[in-house]
């Protein structure tokens, strides 16, 4: 590449970086429970804690302790990548917004790299392909779902950027030449690569197996083109670097789960399969399982994929990330013949596993799903769908040019069009997660300081351990641990906190049976005292105290 071609991705990655950093100091504290979780597992790695989390949510990996060894089921890449900008920084959100903010703005240039690749495999000719390729880093660059994805830390970003640099990576390990159907030679470098990234996209998302697939799918097409006994073995030279660069990232990982976890696969993956209602999730004593799942009846069981196809269809696709959501669809059905959806692409491999991914949590996670499982792996069908709204504004505004009998075709309106729309709607998104940042913050500051001041009339302190419905917020507003509320009975709470040494419950929210089941009278006999509504917080908030043998329900 000419050095003055690196002008194009460096600019727009200084525009993204420039804008996410903008946003960072719009949100002072975290807007989501499991972005305060990756921070404080960071904060707690650079103190020399290790990879320990101060909140608990999970009661299915053992072992049931605080501070507990974290990713019993989340991965470690957010919180290493805030770690550290923490250890340059300090330990503060701030910091952690920032290592995400790096990292994250990598999708712009990533997604003009894309951009431009399927703009060749379309014939388009230069200026056209430079048009569809800034387009396409531009909007990577704006859009809301993958701005705030960089500053309210979480595995969304580091899934999005390693899933797109190995998207690129699959046409040369694969052998695909961009418009032709001979066959590069193999690169044991390039497969390496390739291993690595995806490796590393492994320990940002557990999703990562379904670009897997697509390697594999995509190596079989290239193969097609070749003669028929040599496919196996030349698929094997081509992808056994991929296999060793996987192992080289994942293996200490899984070790790691096995030494501090007693397993290296995540038990609560397993129970997300058969959750009947999100507060399943937080079970302690009556864990999801297969039976309880199936004797919903058939109707339940069957709608359920259903209704998380369309929450994730409206709610994580169409609504988050307008326009490029719609005009993608739109233009994925209006250019499925294009040249471009039909050669072995980075755009094809990106859209291939983004199509696994969402039938796959559909299917698998029906509950799950609903609290966030595809939204946060979004990100790499997101950017492919913003190159190909690229491409179809690109061929709509040629079939106009042509139809007005302009000398050349128009290649700035379509992008003008969908950039605007994606920043205004940006725009919006980021004032309503600012307000929610600031008024979240504000909420647990004033929880913290009510608990505190019940502490200090009865002359004690409280627990170093709360329970609470929001135990991540909490842990990171108090400085200190908490463990989720089960949604199960006040006995099997009560059993709870003898695990965790505690007998205070901080209740923020209305949810499941709780608060009522303990401002019922009948719960009077498994708290020493009277309930206490936390002054100075939004009305709801209280907090209970347990005997230490509460009679069973």
């Amino acid at each position: 590449m000419p050095a003055m071609s690196w002008l194009i991705p460096l600019g727009l990655y200084a525009l993204a970086l420039v804008l996410r950093l903008l946003v960072a100091n719009e949100l002072p504290f975290p807007t989501a429970e499991p972005s305060a979780y990756y921070v404080d597992v960071a904060r707690n790695l650079v103190a020399g804690e290790g990879l320990v989390s101060s909140g608990v949510w999970s009661y299915s990996t053992p072992p049931l302790e605080v501070p507990k060894p974290a990713f019993e089921l989340w991965l470690p890449m957010s919180s290493l990548v805030s770690a550290a900008a923490m250890t340059l920084l300090g330990s503060s959100f701030w910091a952690a917004q920032v290592g995400s903010a790096v990292l994250g703005a990598a999708v712009a240039p990533l997604a003009w790299a894309v951009g431009r690749e399927a703009a060749n495999a379309q014939g388009l000719d230069s200026r056209r392909g430079r048009a569809v390729a800034i387009t396409a880093g531009l909007l990577a660059a704006v859009l809301s779902p993958l701005v705030l994805g960089s500053v309210v830390p979480d595995s969304y970003t580091p899934f999005t950027v390693f899933v797109l640099a190995a998207g690129l990576l699959i046409p040369r390990v694969t052998g695909a030449r961009n418009g032709h159907d001979d066959v590069m030679p193999p690169s044991i470098v390039a497969g390496l690569g390739l291993g690595l990234l995806m490796g590393l996209a492994y320990l940002s998302r557990q999703e990562v197996i379904w670009l897997g697939l697509t390697v594999l799918i995509m190596q079989g097409w290239v193969l097609n083109w070749r003669p028929t006994g040599a496919r196996l073995r030349e698929a094997t030279h081509r992808l056994w670097p991929v296999f060793v660069g996987g192992l080289v990232v994942v293996v200490p990982w899984l070790t790691r789960n096995y030494l501090e976890l007693g397993s290296p696969f995540p038990g609560q993956a397993v129970e997300n399969l058969f959750l009947v209602e999100n507060e399943d999730i937080f079970a302690f004593r009556h864990h999801p399982d297969a039976a309880t799942y199936l004797a919903q009846g058939a109707g339940v069981v069957l709608m359920n994929p259903l209704r998380a196809a369309w929450d994730n269809l409206l709610n994580v696709i169409l609504f988050p990330a307008f326009p490029v959501g719609v005009a993608g669809l739109i233009a994925l059905v209006g250019m499925r013949r294009s040249r471009a959806l039909r050669r072995p692409t980075a755009l094809v491999a990106l859209l291939l596993s983004g199509l696994f991914i969402f039938v796959s949590v559909m299917v698998l996670f029906p509950v799950a799903t609903l609290w966030g499982t595809f939204m946060h792996s979004a990100g790499p069908l997101l950017v492919a769908l913003g190159v190909v709204a690229a491409l179809g504004g690109d061929d709509l505004l040629a079939r106009i040019s042509a139809w007005r009998a302009w000398e050349r075709p128009n290649v700035i309106i379509a992008p003008i069009a969908l950039v605007s729309m994606a920043v205004l709607f940006s725009l919006l998104q980021v004032r309503l997660l600012s307000t929610q940042s600031h008024d979240t913050q504000t909420r647990y500051a004033a929880l913290a300081a009510a608990v505190d001041q019940v502490a200090q009339a009865e002359g004690t302190t409280p627990p170093e351990t709360l329970i609470s419905d929001h135990p991540l917020w909490l842990a990171e507003a108090t400085g200190g641990y908490a463990v989720a509320l089960p949604d199960e009975e006040v006995d099997a709470v009560a059993e709870l906190g003898g695990v965790f040494g505690t007998d205070w419950i901080v209740i923020v929210d209305e949810r499941g049976r709780y608060p009522e089941a303990l401002l019922d009278p009948a719960a009077a006999g498994c708290l020493t005292a009277a309930p206490v509504a936390l002054e100075g917080t939004e009305a709801g908030a209280w907090l209970f105290r347990l005997k230490e043998a509460c009679p069973s329900a």
